[in-house]
């Protein structure tokens, strides 16, 4: 049996099998949320404040020179409005992380963690429910109230909702069942 052992913080992050075979590369979209974890810890704190602030359907300079290396490899079959669009996600992705740097966790899924920090069912609806184009201003609430909370949580489940088409539900479901069997053990306890 193959066991592997991955470090998430890692920017060149692979899974090395511990039974001497060759080590296999991770999910791209993993790696490069490792390599932008990375970044964020590793830059200036006037950089941290404008990823922060800012509007991820217009990111600034700070957005590009700290993400082109990771989104690079990844995004390089878009071009046009096509990579607009996928940057504009990643972008709230990164002002996400950036907000929450001191409490990212590749091991606590989104919908625990805001069942945890205690995050009103309505507020989860609302998210989990949102067009693309809503879920900026919605994320960027639900992380302020995971910081708020102290509560880690983890950029991939985040990644994998707001860089979803409209109609693939599945990135929700995982929130959703995650919020609710979290709810559901708090309430019994």
């Amino acid at each position: 049996m193959t066991e592997t052992i991955a470090r998430e913080d890692d920017a060149a992050s692979v899974s090395q099998p511990t039974n001497g075979t060759a080590p296999t590369p991770e999910n791209p979209r993993r790696r490069a949320i490792g390599a932008l974890r990375f970044a964020i810890e590793n830059t200036d704190p006037g950089t941290v404040a404008k990823l922060r602030r800012m509007d991820a359907s217009d990111p600034p300079a700070a957005f590009y020179r700290l993400s082109v290396g990771p989104l690079d490899e990844l995004l390089a079959t878009e071009q046009g409005e096509w990579r607009n669009e996928a940057e504009k996600g990643w972008a709230v992705i990164v002002g996400a992380m950036a907000r929450g740097i001191d409490f990212l966790d590749a091991y606590t899924p989104f919908g625990a963690a805001l069942a945890r920090a205690g995050v009103a069912e309505s507020r989860v609806i609302r998210l989990l429910e949102a067009r693309r184009e809503q879920l900026p201003e919605l994320v960027r609430h639900a992380v302020q109230q995971l910081v708020q909370k102290g509560q880690s949580w983890s950029p991939h489940d985040l990644a994998d909702l707001v860089l979803a088409r409209d109609d693939n539900r599945e990135p929700r479901r995982r929130i959703a069942r995650g919020f609710y069997r979290h709810t559901d053990r708090k309430d019994a306890t």
